[in-house]
């Protein structure tokens, strides 16, 4: 296990095959953090609540408050690929690539209150299309398979396992209870699939990372001594390492002393390899 400098909202673990490293952020201090052979650099610093990153075809996209973003690494490259209507109390929040190649994610009110946040996708031609309303807090976007996704609104503590049409629309308003943490003391949060295709989901507020079968059993327990895990994706050479990200935020002093890894990265050697993600393809404008 091994670990670096704490973070306040530690959030969006995302291996990068081709740099062969790690990228994460905090999206409390709007940073984007880069690890690589044990040590951390900062990428970029300048984007308040940057809260995901995904693989492109050259480089990261990432979201930021109401702005989607190509950031390329080693450069002061950052280029805005959208601009997100909305108002100033709302920030997005976590996303995928599905398998359509869209570019899948959410967004959240910044101090929670209820059920404002909405979900959206991102066509590679930058058609930005509404998919769902009426969601807290949006996270996990874990694809189960080309047709159903797994998203959490960790306002309600519940995910859902909501259906992609033929037509493209995810079909929110008929969406199914994957996992019901109400009466836990735990929260979904983001996730990750397995090579099995058993799914894993950083539990907020459980010290856990857990492991669930493809329709919601309880399969196992990663125990963490760190109280808000926030997400986990599998990466490495061999697709065999998970990292955690976790955080500080609202923690009281005897908290951190309870659990002494909040805030830290950390890095488990796994039993089950990970998925290869598919990329966000850019398409390149025409001058």
């Amino acid at each position: 296990m091994k670990m670096n400098n704490l973070t306040t909202l530690g959030e969006s673990p995302l291996w990068s095959s081709k740099e062969q490293c790690w990228y994460y952020v905090d999206i409390a201090n709007g940073v984007v953090f880069r690890r690589k052979n044990g040590v951390t650099t900062v990428v970029s610093d300048s984007h308040q609540n940057v809260s995901n990153l995904v693989n492109t075809q050259k480089g990261l996209l990432a979201t930021a408050e109401d702005q989607i973003l190509q950031v390329i690494p080693d450069t002061d490259n950052v280029k805005l690929l959208l601009k997100i209507a909305q108002s100033s109390d709302l920030r997005t929040n976590d996303g995928s690539v599905g398998p359509d190649g869209r570019y899948w994610f959410g967004t959240m009110e910044k101090n929670p209150s209820g059920l404002h946040g909405k979900i959206y996708s991102l066509s590679s031609n930058g058609k930005l299309r509404l998919q769902g309303e009426g969601i807290g807090i949006p996270n996990t976007f874990v694809w189960l398979n080309s047709e159903s996704i797994l998203i959490s609104d960790s306002f309600l503590k519940i995910t859902y396992e909501v259906d992609l049409l033929d037509c493209g629309k995810l079909d929110w308003d008929n969406r199914k209870v994957w996992l019901d943490l109400r009466n836990t003391n735990g929260t979904p949060d983001g996730g990750t699939l397995d090579e099995n295709g058993d799914v894993w989901i950083a539990i907020w507020g459980g010290a856990a990372v857990q492991k669930y079968s493809p329709d919601g059993v309880l399969l196992d327990k990663l125990s963490l001594r760190a109280l808000q895990p926030t997400s986990c994706a599998f990466g490495g050479t061999d697709l065999n390492e998970l990292l955690v990200t976790t955080a500080t935020e609202d923690l009281s002093v005897q908290q951190l002393d309870d659990f002494p890894d909040s805030g830290r990265v950390i890095h488990l050697n796994m039993d089950v390899k990970g998925k290869v993600l598919p990329e966000f393809i850019i398409e390149e404008q025409e001058c």
